[in-house]
């Protein structure tokens, strides 16, 4: 979708969730919108967007990425609204911070009652000028994309597997096929409290992803890099079908944003 009225280059924001070719259920949540509001003191043109990827079985997994990725924009949405009616500056790490706590404390009241706790992972993010903010606590991830060009990796996944790597315990192409590689060191919903990694960067020419791990588990980096292209649509299509070609073992959810 795309909103704009005034000279600031437009945000497109295009995100779809996927079950796979091999789970009963889907168990991950996407969500995005673009805020451009001129009735404030300041005009707001920003873009939002999340992933989460839940966990617990029996469909609990399924209601903890929905509502952590429907409080994570409701709580985003309103501290943005908030700043700008009072004429403040808007600090979009404390925003995403804020919106993480709220998340968790929505999906913990649900996971508190349960003897098999329920949880999310969840990555989200701003974009505001030429600045992209990103909050993530498990192993859905953030990569900024030059088409054809270069791929990074924003976030580190909160994952045993990951803490290996760091440790030098295990490669990274080794991670890749551990057995415990989605055995998650945090998520929203397991304890009272929860602190995410905050990121910022220039997106400049760049896109944002953001996905669970049913894509990046079955596309690698290069295939992401080369699919990636200028029609957002139609590369969320595409790159689901790749996941899916591959095997499409898990849930594949996918959010892009461009401006």
């Amino acid at each position: 979708m795309i909103f704009t009225k005034n000279k600031t280059q437009p945000i497109t924001i295009f995100a779809e969730t996927d079950i796979g070719k091999e789970r009963s259920t889907n168990e991950d949540s996407v969500a995005s919108l673009v805020i451009n509001a001129h009735s404030f003191k300041k005009d707001l043109n920003c873009g939002i967007l999340v992933v989460a990827d839940g966990m617990g079985g029996h469909e609990l997994g399924e209601v903890a990425s929905h509502l952590a990725s429907k409080k994570f924009i409701e709580e985003t949405v309103q501290s943005i609204y908030l700043s700008a009616e009072n004429n403040n500056e808007i600090n979009f790490k404390n925003v995403l911070i804020k919106s993480i706590e709220s998340a968790n404390n929505e999906v913990w009241k649900i996971s508190e009652k349960h003897s098999n706790r329920i949880g999310t992972t969840l990555v989200g993010a701003i974009i505001h000028g030429n600045q992209v903010y990103i909050a993530n606590v498990g192993d859905s991830r953030a990569y900024l994309v030059k088409p054809q060009k270069s791929i990074l990796q924003i976030t580190k996944d909160h994952t045993v597997v990951q803490e290996m790597v760091d440790a030098n315990i295990i490669t990274k192409e080794q991670a890749k096929i551990h057995p415990r590689r989605n055995m998650l060191t945090k998520a929203l919903g397991l304890s009272e409290d929860v602190i995410p990694d905050i990121f910022e960067i220039e997106i400049e020419d760049k896109t944002l992803l953001l996905c669970s791990d049913g894509l990046y588990g079955m596309v690698d980096d290069d295939e992401i890099k080369e699919t990636i292209n200028g029609n957002i649509y139609k590369t969320v299509e595409e790159l689901i079908t790749l996941a899916n070609k591959h095997g499409g073992q898990d849930n594949i959810s996918i959010a892009l944003a461009r401006k």
